[in-house]
């Protein structure tokens, strides 16, 4: 990196052929410049550069670098006579730090688990008191950071692996179709952590305007994957063949492939979706949080010992919904817009390539992630329409409610109440409980009591009413742990003919009775 830009010009650039190796094809160069006064001639290109493999890298290097060209190279202070026309990619280096992240989560998450806590008798439970919604708070941002990483890594997969090969895909369809020779064709093999994988490689030539060029691209995917024989059947194919055909760019006619239009391999850009909304979504979910985090802060007063959420009572409180109209429609619309607008890309050349009544498989298979897009498209629609449905304020008479003790709730609606048909009001309690099943963590809910507190079809109690209730004594408190969770919430449900019915879940605090 210490060595002196220099400008310079470019003598001659060419391919050139070796007859063994794993990289027979070298890019070479000379190029005049001056340095201190004196001139000099120089032929690297790279520190360490030593061909490749494909004949298409090297010639477009011949191509960044015509002879005539007046270009820059970076020239040894130390010894003049050594000069390269690149110098090593800073990106590179930052690549390699990219792992530390998930180094440094893991650390932490060792930390975390091995520091000193408290005994468990004496150790609070986060949930709804003050310092959880300040430590809820600050973590919404390292939750933000880490779904950032999701959606860092399912992008960028995402456009090499989707979005350039769908849009050179795209601007094939013009390409001229040229007749061509092949060269060489033959099965690549590349070791992998998962045994050996195998690509095609053709290498053939072709003239176009009259002057004559050669390409190695068969299709715009690239890449290699297990199965051999597959691949040898098209290596046997091409040099078999009498009269091959390739594509090539008229605007530039040193681009060309032999493959084009829609065909399976394409359907690889599909691996990075989940990635990608998992990351978006996180990212969206944490940062939107803060709301709903911030809410309650304090409302339960301290926090209890370990099992329940709290003890003291606080008296009446509104409480906060678990999430709004407004943020399931944004969450879902996001989803929706992603999904779709990824698949749309893949569906317009399935469709392209299966007017025919060719290539039928790989189109069937898209269309199942078009019934999901319309599926998402059409829960944002739902979405939407909610957000012009009545919202509902629940008020509790007492802010923890112990076993065996009672307490009333009260509700009120703003907006046009008389579309709601028929209101009910539950009080429901679910054990959530997380564990491993090999690799993977999983979650399971279970419903262990339900009442019906209040049902009604008259439009003055829905527009607003009461109604008093008995917490059951032989049942089980609130309660949050790291896997197990029990957590008490009033429902209220209102239907409407023709619409989206009003869904609102309202999270209570369920303290240990007295004798408890």
């Amino acid at each position: 990196q210490a060595w002196k830009k220099t400008p310079c010009t470019i003598v001659a650039s060419e391919v050139q052929e070796r007859q063994e190796g794993d990289e027979p094809y070298v890019f070479t160069v000379r190029y005049q410049y001056e340095y201190e006064g004196q001139a000099y001639e120089g032929t690297g290109y790279r520190r360490g550069y030593n061909g490749s493999g494909e004949y298409s890298k090297a010639q477009e290097l011949t191509q960044k670098y015509p002879a005539g060209l007046t270009a820059s190279c970076y020239v040894n202070p130390e010894n003049p006579n050594e000069a390269v026309l690149e110098r090593d990619n800073m990106l590179f280096g930052l690549v390699l730090f990219f792992p530390l992240i998930f180094v440094l989560i893991g650390a932490g998450g060792l930390y975390f688990t091995w520091r000193r806590r408290p005994p468990e008798e004496a150790r609070p439970i986060a949930q709804v008191g003050t310092a959880a919604v300040r430590a809820k708070g600050l973590g919404r941002f390292g939750l933000a950071a880490f779904f950032s990483i999701f959606a860092v890594v399912g992008g960028v997969t995402f456009y090499f692996l989707s979005y350039k090969p769908i849009a050179w895909t795209l601007a094939a369809e013009s390409w001229v179709q040229t007749p061509c020779r092949v060269l060489r064709a033959e099965v690549r093999d590349h070791d992998s952590d998962d045994g050996t994988t195998y690509s095609v490689y053709v290498l053939y030539e072709y003239e176009f305007d009259g002057r004559t060029y050669k390409c190695d691209r068969y299709d715009f995917v690239g890449g290699s994957s297990s199965g051999y024989d597959s691949k040898a059947e098209i290596v046997a194919e091409y040099e078999s063949a009498e009269r091959p055909v390739c594509y090539v760019d008229p605007a530039n006619p040193s681009q060309a492939v032999l493959k084009r239009g829609f065909h399976a391999g394409l359907l690889l850009g599909l691996i990075p979706l989940p990635f990608l909304l998992v990351g978006v979504g996180g990212i969206v979910f944490a940062l939107r949080s803060k709301r709903r985090f911030a809410g309650g802060g304090g409302s339960w007063g301290r926090i209890g010992p370990i099992g329940p959420m709290g003890s003291a009572d606080g008296g009446s409180q509104v409480l906060v919904a678990a999430s709004t109209p407004k943020a399931k429609f944004i969450a879902v619309s996001i989803g929706a817009i992603v999904w779709n607008g990824i698949i749309a890309l893949f569906a317009v050349l399935a469709f392209r390539s299966g007017q025919d009544g060719k290539n039928l498989p790989p189109v069937l298979f898209v269309l199942l992630f078009v019934g999901v897009g319309l599926a998402l498209a059409s829960a944002a629609i739902y979405q939407f329409l909610a957000l012009f449905n009545p919202r509902p304020t629940v008020e509790l008479s007492r802010g923890a409610i112990p076993l065996g003790g009672t307490a009333e709730v009260r509700w009120s609606f703003r907006g046009q109440t008389s579309r709601i048909q028929e209101l009910v009001v539950m009080l429901r309690g679910v054990e959530e409980a997380r564990y491993r099943s090999g690799k993977n963590t999983r979650t399971a809910q279970n419903t262990f009591y339900e009442l019906e507190l209040h049902r009604t079809a008259d439009s003055y109690q829905i527009a607003s009413g009461q109604v008093g209730f008995v917490m059951p004594a032989d049942t089980m408190h609130s309660f949050e742990a790291a896997n197990n969770k029990i957590l008490w919430s009033l429902e209220v449900h209102g239907s409407i003919k023709g619409w989206p019915d009003v869904k609102e879940s309202f999270k209570i605090n369920v303290v240990p009775g007295a004798a408890s």
